[in-house]
């Protein structure tokens, strides 16, 4: 039974096959170009000689130079998509760490090439995942995070906080890849000595294990092996007529390392899965020739345990098998030289020239098939199991990548706005600079005795032109954080104009609204006792549901303050908000002032009896009321049957200057 792998492991498996598959155009070219030259060296030798072979030569050593390089970029690329972490952060750090494994130390500066041999350093292949998972577990101690503010850009808040977990990390991975480099080349020296004693079989025994072990790290592992070992190892004779190079090609690798001919052929008969079988015919025509680099990173059969098992196994099999076979003289070979790129079958009848040898061969090709059967079954099996968590992780990648995306648009158009605010904002100070603030009165009228028994002191602004216009920049100055420079300046404005009016002898009730937030604040309440403390009593202050919502405790102390003065209160705009029902119980004002949204639907029977309902609610809690916007003489008439002690509105008089005020509120006809 299959057991069942965790998150983790699945995306891990998932990270290194996405990160080779993209690779797989890279890779046809670059076996193509392998498979041109070779078909040159063994058919048409002379042509070795000249300029076009010459440069294509150089070019697809310098390709196969890179790969490693472009595989450390591809797995950066995709750890980091599926790890949630930055790409560029990933593959600079693994970039870096390879870099620094090969810094090399002069006596004076001078111009040292070794670029190639970073690039087709082995260790490239396994940096990026060592990374992506030591950057990912240090990134979960938050403690490292120094950029705490949420005003920032997310994305440059991201990237600020992975300062130290990037150099942490540089310096774990660092010590880790010279740690087990040192370990490596110990081990790998002390298996040199020991091969000096076991001769040609020890030293075929340790190419074979050696080789296929480092295909399965994303290594080339018949180039790495020959460039630590050197070419002429494989020209050591076995029996007569055969080298250790011609063994390997007839016995072990047809199809290429890992007897892979042998894994497309199991492909073909068992595998359901559109995915493995679209890469073994790609794979295919490469394999014949001995080319399986496709079938190797494009299932891929790197960094896969299903499959790792049978790739190097088998061809242990294999090995001894066609030594013993060899050895025992059952086969025998005519010393005719075959080149490496000779398809299987055909390999081995011209190194014979013996039926015997094709057919020990075929016999070879059809148990490896058998082997790799059921290889093949649990790899589709898992494949198939861990198809929904593919596809779930895939959308989340995909969600995560689209949230980024969203808040990056947010983020930018939040700057756009705020630039565009700011340049409004600009010109609204310099449009109230350049004009000049002013406070005009709203009678409210008493329905009882039709009398005016106090104002609204409403802000107008007067522009260059000399025209009188509403306060269109409150919610600017509110938002910009100027809501105090506006209130200061009414409550100073207010104590002037009480002051005038009381030397002419009239001393009417004003009402001002100031900011719900300014008003809790100490230097606004200082403000208000200092120029306004000695006209208490003629002063309303108007609060909005909002200063009661922001936090009723410190409103309601405020209240107190005040009132302790001679303040009254009034809840404004009531009708407007979804909690003023449930306040009305709470807070200790003297009046309510209702909307007049509730009054424009009293010509339907609903909006009438919610607004006769709410008159009566709020005058059996004791509350004086005051209805807003009255315009028709039917609405008064309404407002006056519903309760209503005074009215404010367009039918009596709009807003008007201090004189005007004074004038039409002491006026014996309106």
């Amino acid at each position: 039974m299959l057991r069942n792998w965790q998150p983790s492991e699945r995306i891990f498996l998932i990270s290194v096959k996405e990160s080779f598959v993209a690779l797989i155009p890279f890779i046809v070219i670059n076996s193509s170009l392998s498979l041109i030259l070779a078909l040159v060296d063994a058919w048409q030798p002379v042509w070795q000689q000249s300029d076009n072979y010459i440069w294509f030569s150089q070019f697809s050593i310098n390709l196969h130079t890179f790969f490693p390089f472009l595989v450390l970029l591809s797995l950066s690329i995709h750890f980091a998509k599926y790890l949630n972490l930055s790409p560029v952060v990933l593959t600079s750090l693994s970039i870096g760490i390879l870099i620094s494994l090969h810094v090399q130390y002069f006596e004076t500066i001078e111009k040292i090439d070794y670029f190639s041999e970073m690039l087709r350093d082995p260790r490239a292949v396994v940096i990026p995942i060592f990374m992506a998972y030591v950057l990912r577990r240090v990134t979960f101690f938050k403690s490292l995070n120094f950029i705490q503010t949420s005003r920032l850009n997310g994305y440059l808040k991201q990237h600020l906080n992975l300062l130290l977990p990037m150099v942490i990390s540089f310096l774990v991975v660092s010590l880790l890849m010279l740690a087990s480099s040192y370990c490596l080349g110990f081990a790998f020296e002390f298996c040199l000595s020991q091969l000096k004693e076991a001769g040609v079989y020890g030293l075929m025994v340790f190419r074979v294990i050696t080789s296929h072990l480092l295909w399965c790290v994303g290594v080339h592992g018949d180039i790495t092996f020959n460039l630590l070992m050197g070419v002429d190892n494989g020209l050591l004779e076995i029996t007569p007529n055969l080298t250790i190079n011609q063994f390997m090609d007839i016995f072990i690798m047809f199809g290429g390392s890992g007897g892979t001919m042998a894994l497309i052929i199991a492909i073909f008969i068992s595998s359901k899965d559109n995915g493995s079988l679209n890469v073994a015919k790609i794979a295919l025509p490469f394999s014949f020739f001995n080319i399986n680099e496709i079938l190797i990173y494009g299932l891929p059969i790197t960094f896969n345990p299903k499959l790792i098992i049978p790739f190097v196994l088998l061809p242990c099999m294999n090995m001894l098998l066609g030594y013993f076979a060899t050895t025992w003289g059952l086969l025998t070979f005519n010393g005719h030289s075959v080149a490496w790129i000779t398809p299987p079958l055909l390999n081995a009848y011209i190194a014979s020239e013996s039926f015997t040898v094709v057919a020990f061969q075929a016999g070879l090709i059809g148990l490896n098939v058998m082997l790799y059967l059921p290889f093949i079954r649990g790899y589709e099996v898992l494949n198939t199991g861990n198809s929904l968590f593919e596809n779930v992780l895939e959308h989340k990648v995909q969600l995560q990548t689209e949230f980024a995306r969203i808040s990056e648009l947010n983020y930018v158009q939040k700057q756009s706005e705020e630039l565009a605010a700011d340049t409004k904002l600009q010109k609204t100070i310099q449009e109230v600079l350049s004009g000049e603030l002013l406070l005009h009165y709203q009678p409210k009228i008493c329905l009882d005795t039709d009398e005016v028994i106090g104002f609204e002191a409403l802000l107008r602004l007067r522009v260059d032109s000399g025209k009188i216009v509403g306060p269109y920049f409150i919610k600017e100055f509110d938002d910009a954080g100027f809501a105090n420079l506006i209130d200061n300046f009414v409550i100073k404005a207010v104590a002037e104009d009480l002051l005038k009016w009381k030397r002419e002898g009239f001393s009417p009730k004003v009402s001002i609204n100031l900011n719900p937030n300014n008003i809790l604040e100490k230097q606004t309440q200082n403000l208000l006792i200092d120029m306004l403390g000695s006209m208490a009593h003629n002063v309303e202050i108007e609060l909005l549901e909002s200063a009661f919502m922001f936090d009723l405790k410190r409103v309601e102390e405020t209240i107190d303050l005040l009132s302790s003065y001679g303040f009254s209160f009034v809840l404004d705009d009531f009708g407007t908000g979804f909690s003023s029902l449930s306040l009305l119980s709470k807070i200790r004002v003297n009046g309510v002032k209702l909307d007049r949204s509730i009054l424009e639907h009293i010509a339907e029977p609903k909006g009438r009896t919610l607004y006769l309902h709410t008159c009566m609610l709020c005058k059996s809690l004791g509350f004086d009321l005051i209805a807003e916007g009255v315009e028709t003489k039917e609405e008064a008439d309404f407002v006056k049957k519903a309760g209503v002690d005074c009215i404010q509105g367009w039918l009596y008089a709009k807003a008007m200057p201090m004189q005007e005020a004074k004038k039409y509120a002491q006026s014996e006809t309106r």
